[in-house]
């Protein structure tokens, strides 16, 4: 017989009554009871930020405990004793907190100077008493969610192995390509002056002398203490040069912050830290890579969309994140990361000293530009990372030449990004994003999956738009022309259809968009229940025909896709307008599903020039495609929301007076 949960909700129908847990203690296979300080853990049914999942917790009655899931190839997890509240009104909090006659203290979220809005977190004496307060809150009318804080992260980082000490991803004289080409950057005088980069870690050595004079101590969180980890990285974004110690970062001229990462709550602090002197935020961190789908909570990615909306005086905040480890061992896809596959991330890839893709580096849809680091978890071939390392406070400081994953080459992006914002301070975040693909080489031009998208663009699975060049992104940073503001269509479609068991034909469901964007990222909300997640494929098409392969079959026995998004950056630069299609396929037999409904989401900006409606350039063939797109109800011209005869005059207005952005 199955193990049930062990505690059952029981809500109160009354309203402003209080909603208490039944706890029955945990039974032993041989019928016993685990009681008081010999319990091994008690069976809860948690409210986190996913959902409501039953979990064995430690260590109830303490301020934190270690989390279980039932599938023993989960990893654990850690709930604090704080819940996450999201409603517009506090006194809602207040009243069931006072009914209850709890002691538990009430604080907004977010910076003291840029509390998020509608959120409040709750801090309680224990993880059980969290846990009720979050099942009352949750049941409480006006309270939209109410959730446990979790910390599920881990570093993305490799073991220490040998390796040679030199900094060949900064100037590689063995094969000059396979290096970020940052030394022409250097040359032209960009370094990274002025420019701030938040390292969200867990703490850096600031007493490190390669790091202790670009330590930007007001940008930084107390000291919370500091890792390797968060050492070497923050080393490889702004080591100090020309002292005589170490080597140098990749944007020595720059400063560095000191951020971490933690509990959900923690993260969305880090995220809205101080964002109008962090100009840049890296992440090497993210949940365990593992092949499983890992969604954003609702406060992380709200602290998000502030960052990049406000920060630096509203030019946005800069975020880069690795794309994680996973490839070799579990068929992970940066796609199934919600944190580095976000759409406000650029997620950051792996390759070697060979300009070979680093064997654990995950592909995917998402997946923007690639950098370096080491080939695999050996460090074989001699392309180890040679950065910061160690606790070291003596003076002397320690290094370390065997440092490497995608942990390494997000802070090389961030260096290389603080370069471009030295060149040209104005670029807004989606301008550095625009820079970094057009710069970006073709690295490994003869690999079978490179493919040109409907504008022409190459990108590839395993290496986006290919690896970043520095020399060439700061060229072209200083004379880009900023982009439009971001412009957005949603749309949605009901589907209920079964999807076939082990057949590669599955599911399509298409939905017609009007809009006349410049595409820059395209989000699937995603619906689809199923037995065994991993048996799904699910394939994005453009209009043009061009296909972003967004989950794929591996071992994930999760049940389905719940409103999961998935984004794509393969479309990037292609017409909005058209028709959309996502396919979702079982590939392996046994388990079934069904595709239930999915939502588009467009992200771009006007084109240069919109009325070169194909395309292919400014020609007559434009006007005979617009107007069959028009009768096709799928041209909205003037993207205002409606298709009407407004949109036939302003497009033959455009094509005839062939404004500057038209060649």
């Amino acid at each position: 017989m199955a193990h049930l949960p062990q505690c059952i909700w029981l809500l109160a129908i009354a309203a402003g009554s209080a909603v208490s847990m039944m706890c029955a203690p945990d039974v032993r296979a041989d019928g016993t009871t685990l009681q008081g300080a010999a319990r091994a853990g008690e069976r809860f049914d948690l409210p986190i930020s996913r959902g409501v999942e039953p979990l064995t917790l430690d260590t109830p009655d303490a301020l934190e405990s270690i989390a279980h899931s039932s599938d023993p190839n989960a990893p654990t997890f850690r709930v604090r004793a704080r819940v996450i509240v999201r409603t517009p009104d506090r006194g809602t909090i207040d009243a069931l907190l006072a009914a209850r006659k709890s002691n538990a203290k009430v604080s907004t979220a977010g910076a003291a100077d840029a509390p998020l809005a509608g959120f409040w977190l709750v801090d309680a004496m224990t993880v059980r008493e969290g846990a009720l307060l979050a099942g009352a809150l949750r049941s409480a009318k006006g309270i939209d969610e109410a959730y446990l804080d979790t910390h599920h992260f881990r570093s993305r980082g490799l073991p220490t192995d040998p390796g040679f000490s030199n900094q060949w991803f900064l100037n590689n004289t063995v094969s000059p390509l396979a290096s970020t080409n940052v030394v022409p950057a250097w040359m032209a005088g960009f370094i990274g002056t002025g420019v701030t980069v938040g390292v969200i870690d867990e703490g850096f050595n600031t007493l490190h002398p390669d790091l202790a004079a670009n330590f930007a101590s007001a940008a930084s969180q107390p000291d919370a203490g500091f890792s390797d980890h968060g050492t070497a990285t923050a080393g490889l974004v702004a080591a100090a040069a020309n002292n005589a110690k170490g080597g140098a970062g990749t944007a020595y001229g720059a400063q560095v912050a000191r951020l971490y990462y933690g509990f959900e709550s923690d993260n969305a602090l880090a995220f809205g830290f101080h964002n109008e002197l962090n100009a840049i935020k890296t992440n090497s961190w993210g949940p365990s890579d593992i092949g499983t789908i890992y969604p954003m909570s609702s406060i992380e990615l709200s602290a998000l969309d502030a960052a990049v909306n406000t920060g630096r005086g509203g030019k946005g905040q800069v975020i880069l994140w690795a794309c994680g480890n996973g490839a070799q061992n579990n068929s992970d896809r940066v796609d199934y990361d919600g944190y580095g596959s976000n759409r406000y991330s650029i997620a950051v890839g792996a390759i070697d000293n060979a300009d070979r893709a680093s064997i654990y580096s995950e592909p995917g849809s998402a997946l923007m530009v690639v950098t370096t680091s080491s080939y695999d978890f050996g460090g074989s071939g001699g392309s180890g990372i040679y950065t910061t390392s160690g606790s070291d406070t003596t003076g002397d400081g320690s290094y370390t030449s065997s440092f490497g994953g995608t942990s390494a080459a997000s802070p090389i992006a961030a260096g290389v990004a603080a370069l471009m914002l030295q060149a040209n301070p104005n670029l807004g975040w989606r301008d550095v994003q625009h820079v970094l693909i057009r710069s970006a080489r073709r690295v490994n031009a003869g690999d079978v999956g490179w493919a040109a998208n409907g504008a022409g663009r190459f990108v590839n699975y395993q290496y986006g738009f290919g690896a970043i060049d520095a020399g060439a992104a700061v060229s072209l940073a200083q004379t880009f022309p900023l982009r439009g503001a971001e412009r957005t269509f949603a749309a949605s479609a009901s589907v209920n259809q079964a999807i076939p068991d082990n057949s590669a034909g599955g599911v399509s469901s298409s939905i017609s968009v009007p809009s006349n964007l410049a595409v820059e990222r395209v989000q699937v909300v995603l619906t689809a229940p199923h037995a065994r997640l991993g048996d799904l494929r699910v394939v994005l098409t453009s209009p043009g025909g061009f296909t972003s392969v967004l989950a794929d079959m591996r071992n994930d026995f999760s049940t389905g896709y719940n409103g999961y998004v998935f984004t794509s950056v393969r479309h990037w630069d292609e017409r909005s307008h058209g028709v959309w299609s996502v396919r979702v396929s079982d590939l392996r037999a046994g388990t079934t599903g069904t595709f239930t409904s999915w939502q588009v989401k467009v992200y771009g900006a006007t084109p240069e020039c919109p009325c070169d409606w194909n395309g292919g350039g400014l020609s007559v063939q434009d006007i005979f495609d617009f107007l069959t797109d028009w009768f096709a109800g799928l041209a909205d011209f003037n993207n205002d929301g409606v298709q009407n005869t407004q949109d036939i005059f302003d497009f033959l207005a455009c094509w005839f007076g062939q404004p500057s952005g038209c060649h």
